[in-house]
């Protein structure tokens, strides 16, 4: 009996070792075809996610100077958009190799105070715990008239659970800058690209969800990825069609700290 179930342990542990392998050649192999963010191609699932995203940061941020924060820096993707920059510093609560501050979540930020030229703050806001404490040590570290880039979904599905917090309107993003002049609101998508995102991204959330299901995904991905650049493709025709500016998927604002301190 013994043997048998030394036997069973061992076979155990062989296809999970083969199946983590297979994995990892798999996103290999579709981080060559389908790209690594944040240059996705088209027949990405998150292409349509962060297509305009992308397109107002190229505008964006080649004009911010001085000394950079990225506030969430992960692998800070949006580094070469930024030549003017003197110094450029990462800081994140999650360590990795771009990470130069590590903090721990609710945190005072490690810098003087009116200290920074400028914040940007990409795709972290719904993961904050205390979004006022967050914003708040922003305010803090800019200087009078530094500006602050920040993004947010607003129609989205659930990720980085549990740490995934909240979903905003332009509106629910303007109340939550009192003592910033807000230059522009970029509102990025529409009905389109939005049953874009969430169809593809319910697609493979489903596929992902079991180890079986997940072996099906690797082997229809020649189905998968002509299926999804005609989802992105309709997605993108149909945002052509919509002029109601309720639908969006992502949010990017600028917004420039008053010099007076006024809210």
């Amino acid at each position: 009996m013994s043997v048998a179930m030394s036997e069973q342990k061992f076979m155990i542990r062989f296809c999970k070792a083969g199946i983590i392998s297979i994995t990892a050649c798999y996103q290999k192999t579709m981080a060559l075809l389908c790209g690594k963010h944040p240059n996705l191609y088209p027949w990405h699932f998150q292409w349509t996610a962060i297509r305009d995203l992308n397109r107002d940061l190229a505008d964006v941020l080649p004009t911010l100077e001085g000394r950079v924060l990225d506030a969430g820096c992960g692998l800070q993707p949006y580094r070469f958009l930024l030549p003017s920059v003197t110094d450029y510093v990462g800081m994140d609560v999650v360590p990795g190799p771009f990470v130069d501050y590590l903090v721990k979540t609710g945190e005072r930020f490690p810098f003087l105070d009116e200290s920074l030229d400028a914040v940007l703050c990409t795709q972290v806001l719904e993961h904050v715990e205390d979004e006022v404490f967050f914003l708040d040590e922003i305010a803090r570290v800019l200087k009078p008239g530094g500006r602050l880039v920040i993004s947010i979904p607003f129609i989205y599905q659930v990720h980085g659970a549990p740490h995934d917090y909240r979903r905003l309107s332009e509106f629910g993003l303007r109340r939550l800058l009192p003592g910033y002049t807000v230059e522009r609101v970029n509102h990025q998508g529409g009905i389109g690209t939005s049953l874009a995102t969430l169809s593809l991204g319910w697609l493979h959330t489903q596929l992902d969800a079991t180890t079986p299901t997940s072996l099906v995904k690797m082997l229809i991905t020649p189905l998968l990825l002509p299926l999804q650049a005609v989802v992105n493709l309709l997605g993108v025709l149909l945002d052509c069609c919509d002029s109601t500016r309720a639908f969006y998927g992502n949010l990017l604002a600028v917004a420039v700290k008053n010099s007076d301190g006024s809210k």
